[in-house]
């Protein structure tokens, strides 16, 4: 029969109790490196931390500053002013269409009669005849001419091109139809003023006038370039005095304020 010694259930139940514990030990430990972030893990969290609250604090300093901004006396009226100065600037340079009340002049070539020993080329219209009417209906006030459909700003020239004339780089044939707009009785006493261009150049030949006063005239827009290839703007001259920049600034202001008038008329 074996006998069973003390210390050898004691040695038995110790190895038992040993690799109990050494299983343990193991399966804790593994379980302790599989919780334990990667090596870097907490300086990249506490990185990305510290960029979310800068993030944070830098939108709100942005939506303060647009708050201070919108709040500024006047700021929301100087970015209106801007854009009035904009459309006013654009109705006098052309750009936009005009209606209102002023004159229709129609020139045609003359039929010769009772004129046998006059020079033909005087019984034709020439494009100092448009030119000369045009500078005359400016300088009675006109606020906007066309010429055949032809809107006719600054860089407008007119020139002959054989038996056509060129209103800048756009041809023109007979009957050469003016339309002025501007104040009917003013513009027609200054074209028809005695000694005046018609009188001494229209006349005499026998070319074909009519002029008649409209209630209702449409002017359409600029459809061609405006091109500065040299010029640029330029510093106030220091020698004109302030006031006088002023006044003609004013003067500007109240011309275009006028075409804003007739165009909101013709509307």
């Amino acid at each position: 029969m074996l006998r069973v010694r003390g210390s050898q259930v004691v040695l038995g139940l110790a190895s038992v109790l040993l690799g109990m514990l050494l299983v343990f030990q193991y399966r804790a430990g593994t379980g302790l490196r599989r919780d334990l972030p990667p090596p870097g893990y907490n300086e990249l969290a506490s990185h990305i931390e510290r960029l979310e609250v800068e993030a944070r604090v830098r939108g709100q300093r942005l939506e303060e500053e647009i708050g201070a901004l919108r709040e500024l006396p006047g700021a929301a009226k100087a970015g209106a002013d801007y854009d009035e100065e904009l459309r006013l600037l654009r109705l006098a340079s052309g750009l936009y269409p005009l209606s209102g009340p002023g004159l229709e002049i129609v020139l045609e070539d003359s039929g010769g009669e009772g004129l046998a020993f006059v020079d033909p080329n005087l019984l034709l219209v020439h494009y100092d005849h448009l030119l000369f009417l045009v500078n005359e209906l400016w300088v009675a006030g006109a606020e906007a001419v066309a010429v055949n459909g032809e809107r006719v700003v600054a860089q407008t020239g007119f020139t002959c091109a054989g038996p056509l004339i060129l209103a800048g780089t756009k041809r023109l044939a007979p009957p050469y139809v003016i339309h002025a707009l501007g104040d009917p009785a003013a513009l027609r006493a200054a074209l028809t003023m005695p000694g005046g261009f018609i009188e001494a150049q229209i006349q005499p030949y026998g070319l074909g006038l009519t002029i008649t006063e409209k209630s209702d005239l449409f002017i359409p827009a600029y459809r061609g370039d405006l091109v500065f290839d040299h010029a640029r703007l330029g510093r106030e001259d220091s020698h004109t005095p302030p006031d006088k920049r002023e006044d003609a600034c004013v003067h500007i202001r109240a011309y275009a304020e006028e075409l804003t008038e007739d165009g909101r008329a013709g509307d």
